[in-house]
């Protein structure tokens, strides 16, 4: 499943603790004030930094926006990842990982009242790399359902009958708590 792409492996210890950092507060702002909202000059200012440093890591704003994009793809995968392999009694791990994706969305994105204006700046700049990270998830998905005796058509199926309810659970769930009951009665719906 693994298709992340690392930025920092490049970068000395120092850049990278300074580039996290301008993403943290590039993040944190995203969210306060949405994309539009959101200036060069905030993000420097909120990361303790001058423009000049910003600049030297990111061209612009959208840059900034797509480098924190990745960032959440990029937990999001590697928690899914995690759930796939944890050594739990199937198929509480599909749940596991259906789970963690969403949390993680929830957590970082959809608190935001600019939750929408968010996942539409996503959608104009990233929209590869999270398309990539479904499809990956899904297959991960069916790699487990296989592993259980599926048929690798019926596995396909069913982990895609998976991944869009849980995205519609996702859409619905108002709480974290919410969210992982539904996703749980889901998957032992569909599963038995």
């Amino acid at each position: 499943m693994p298709i992340r792409s690392d930025a920092q492996a490049e970068l000395s210890p120092v850049r990278a603790a300074r580039r996290e950092r301008l993403l943290d507060a590039a993040e944190a702002l995203f969210v306060q004030q949405g994309f539009r909202a959101t200036s060069i000059e905030g993000i420097a200012e909120a990361a303790g930094m001058s423009k000049v440093t910003l600049y030297g890591y990111f061209r612009d704003k959208e840059a900034v926006f797509a480098a924190v994009a990745e960032r959440i793809a990029d937990a999001m995968e590697a928690a899914v990842e995690a759930a796939l392999a944890a050594d739990a009694p199937f198929p509480a791990p599909l749940a596991m990982a259906l789970t963690a994706k969403h949390l993680i969305v929830q957590a970082r994105v959809q608190r935001s009242t600019f939750a929408s204006e968010l996942f539409q700046a996503k959608a104009a700049h990233v929209a590869r790399r999270f398309a990539a990270l479904d499809e990956a998830i899904i297959g991960g998905l069916t790699a487990a359902l296989e592993r259980e005796g599926q048929t690798p058509a019926a596995s396909a199926e069913t982990a895609q009958l998976l991944f869009s309810a849980a995205n519609g659970i996702a859409n619905r769930a108002g709480d974290s708590d919410l969210l992982t009951v539904r996703i749980e009665r889901l998957v032992r719906a569909v599963l038995g």
